[in-house]
């Protein structure tokens, strides 16, 4: 007797591909055998591909194999390919609407395929009859514990690719990506309010936003409609290791904002892949923007620890907001990098989220040692790094803009280093950082 049901058995064929594995599914639901296998042939239609016109539902304590298999998202659908079955019911934002046990496991070259896409965007999310924007996930996880995806490709995104909300006990590995054409934010794995004890590794490719956001806004409509009864908004105890990626945005990004907060998250080996795009940067911690009434304020962004970053374009690490109780190492920014940490940002307004943004970070009791610059300073002319017009030559250190009320209280730079030509550090007067090389 095989231990896994196929959507290719005669018993559980459709007239859709989509239908022909919920089907399969739904059987393992009711029964002692608990793995879908989807083989690489559909064998409804002879194609190498599941096309996908309809959001596959998953419920708790199930294994997908994908067996080397291609799914698409059929041209101009609406829909997921994945998501957890209780969400938009009337238990999926209590305790007991919880799932646990999902799991998504590549074979081969497995794929998750966006196709040709569809006319949802953000501007158009939830407008002339479309649905949320969040029905362009490929993979939607809501209120779900001890999960895993792992060993798949996702191409073609049509927004986030993986979007977790309200989830704990994860594991994400082994995961490439390819955005296609760029259009608006197509980051790769998103871990949004009330997410922690996830753990992210070996992460490749490229996407046209950030690769892995962690985004704890919660004076957001998320709130209202996602936020589990019981649940705080914070982010924590994340693991990340191991992501080689190119993006035009950041590779790893932590946001907090408006009271929530983010902590115990580790970050180890981010790289810059020096592909077509170039990262803004590597990793940010904090961004004086995405907030409603205030950024993060001391004692909000804490514990963040973060080991190996290696930057080829553009910037390495940028903090914004506050940072307290951290530990920064071994950061190296070579190729055409403006700096290896920086708090720079262009004080402007920013017209889609109508609110001016600049840059600054409040620090304390933070330590930056081993830090290593060796760039070219190569993007001079571009306002996102730096003031139009201004001579710039790079830097290990760029403390050039900080806000009024900002300071450092307790914050050591250890063993810093820099090309020869370029300065150390260039700050403005307010800051006076403490470096001991």
């Amino acid at each position: 007797m095989e231990n896994y049901l196929s959507p290719n058995d005669p018993r559980f064929l459709a007239d859709t591909d989509s239908k022909s594995i919920q089907n399969a599914i739904d059987a393992a639901e009711k029964g002692p055998i608990r793995t879908v296998r989807i083989p690489r042939v559909c064998a409804r239609t002879g194609a190498e591909e599941w096309v996908i016109d309809k959001s596959i539902l998953l419920p708790s304590n199930i294994t997908i194999i994908l067996e080397d298999c291609h799914l698409t998202l059929a041209e101009g659908v609406y829909e997921n390919i994945f998501r957890n079955k209780n969400l938009y019911t009337e238990t999926s934002n209590k305790p007991e609407g919880k799932q646990s046990g999902i799991r998504i496991i590549g074979e081969g070259d497995a794929i998750l395929d966006g196709g040709k896409g569809n006319d949802l965007l953000e501007r158009t999310s939830e407008k002339d009859g479309r649905p949320s924007i969040r029905f362009n996930n490929f993979i939607l996880l809501h209120n779900v514990s001890d999960y895993v995806l792992e060993n798949f490709s996702c191409i073609n995104l049509r927004w986030w690719a993986i979007n977790q909300i309200c989830c704990t006990h994860g594991r994400i590995e082994n995961l490439r990506f390819f955005n296609g054409n760029l259009i608006p934010n197509q980051d790769g794995i998103d871990i949004r309010l009330g997410c922690s004890h996830i753990y992210i590794n070996n992460i490749t490719g490229r996407c046209g936003d950030d690769v892995i956001a962690l985004s704890a806004f919660p004076l957001t409509k998320e709130r209202e409609r996602f936020l589990v009864e019981g649940m705080d908004c914070d982010i924590h105890d994340i693991t990340i290791t191991n992501v080689s990626a190119d993006t035009v945005y950041s590779v790893v990004a932590l946001r907090n904002t408006d009271g929530a907060k983010m902590y115990r998250i580790t970050l180890e080996n981010i790289k810059s892949s020096g592909g077509t795009y170039g990262p803004r940067s590597v990793v940010r911690i904090g961004q004086n923007l995405y907030f409603k009434n205030r950024t993060s304020i001391l004692g909000e962004t804490y514990d963040i620890n973060v080991r190996g970053v290696h930057s080829l374009h553009r910037g390495t690490i940028f903090i914004g907001g506050a940072l307290k109780d951290s530990h920064i190492s071994d950061v190296y920014a070579y190729g055409t990098s403006m700096s290896a940490i920086s708090t720079y940002a262009i004080h402007k307004f920013h017209e889609k989220k109508k609110m001016f943004a600049w840059g600054g970070a409040t620090m304390e009791n933070v330590i930056f040692e081993n830090i290593h610059y060796n760039g070219t300073a190569g993007h001079c002319d571009e306002e996102v790094m730096n003031e139009p017009g201004t001579k710039y030559d790079g830097c290990a250190l760029d403390f050039r803009r900080m806000r009024d009320d900002d300071y450092f209280k307790n914050v050591i730079f250890k063993n810093v280093f820099t090309r020869e030509g370029t300065e150390l550090c260039i700050a403005c007067d307010k800051v006076d950082p403490d470096i001991r090389n």
